[in-house]
């Protein structure tokens, strides 16, 4: 073969075949940003998850606690990673964002998880946060059994949804930072008249199911500058708008029923409201904010 033909059949092979490095199907494995995609497997059929990673050079030689971190309306799964890296490397951390794309998974779809009309909780959303940690696990980084969760904004939605709904899932603390309004665990009627997700109405959950999502730490982070009533992404609804005119309202809000469903169940609440003082909607402010919360000393 003349040598420009081979030269240009080389070019041909490497446009069209994928760079595949070890951390793309093993995560975890190798220090920096990485990416690895996940092929999710659920009931009704299987799709590919894109998870964007991070791994401090301390988590190489050792197993290190797991950050699953979602992202906002934006889709990005990158800055939901990057947001956490200062954290992981104070702290020694492992980070994973999947992201969740505007295509296959819509707004109401994303920040709901799934759950609306859906009887099989192996076919929401949260599901697939579980199915990913299993693949965590199986790459022998991640230390322990369980993973904090994190979500800012419309991901501050999917986390604390989830934590209500789906409370044997395998997170150990639950972080749902300014997020535009919340589903309140009590029904209907105490909801204003709305159902999910606004309320727990038209979902699976039970009494038993509420008390042990009351049992699993939730951390409730509110920037105190956040009180923005005229926010170009804020939920203007008229169930969000009953909840309070701004983010920070609808937090408070939040926290003030939770308790009072708590004591009416006559259980005790592992769910704690943390103030930020002078951040606004500024996820890796309250990244840092949450990392502080849980990992500092």
């Amino acid at each position: 073969m003349p040598f420009f033909r081979l030269v240009l059949s080389l070019a041909v092979v490497l446009a069209v075949t994928p760079c595949v490095r070890a951390d793309e199907t093993t995560p975890f494995q190798t220090p920096g940003r990485g990416h690895v995609l996940h092929e999710d497997h659920a009931p009704t059929g299987s799709r590919s998850i894109a998870i964007e990673t991070y791994v401090p050079a301390v988590c190489v030689a050792k197993p290190c606690p797991l950050v699953i971190s979602m992202h906002g309306l934006t889709r990005n799964a990158g800055a939901a990673r990057d947001n956490w890296v200062n954290a992981a490397e104070r702290h020694g951390l492992l980070v994973a964002a999947p992201h969740f794309d505007r295509e296959r998974f819509p707004t109401r779809l994303y920040q709901q998880g799934g759950a609306r009309d859906e009887p099989d909780p192996a076919n929401w959303i949260y599901a697939v946060i579980e199915r990913i940690f299993d693949r965590a696990l199986k790459s022998g980084r991640v230390e322990g059994q369980s993973y904090v969760l994190f979500g800012h904004s419309a991901g501050a939605q999917f986390v604390h949804r989830m934590a209500i709904l789906m409370p044997q899932a395998r997170f150990s603390t639950a972080i749902t930072a300014n997020a535009g309004y919340y589903t309140l665990p009590v029904g209907r009627q105490a909801a204003g008249g709305f159902s999910y997700p606004f309320s727990l109405e038209e979902t699976p959950s039970t009494g038993a199911t509420l008390k042990a999502a009351f049992a699993k730490p939730l951390l409730i982070m509110l920037g105190d500058r956040d009180d923005d009533p005229d926010h170009h992404q804020l939920n203007r609804s008229r169930g969000a708008q009953a909840q309070g005119p701004n983010r920070l309202a609808r937090g408070r809000n939040f926290v003030a029923v939770a308790a009072a469903e708590a004591k009416r169940l006559g259980v005790e609440s592992r769910w704690r409201e943390i103030i930020v003082p002078g951040v606004g909607h500024e996820q890796t402010k309250m990244a840092d904010a949450a990392a502080q919360a849980v990992f500092g000393c």
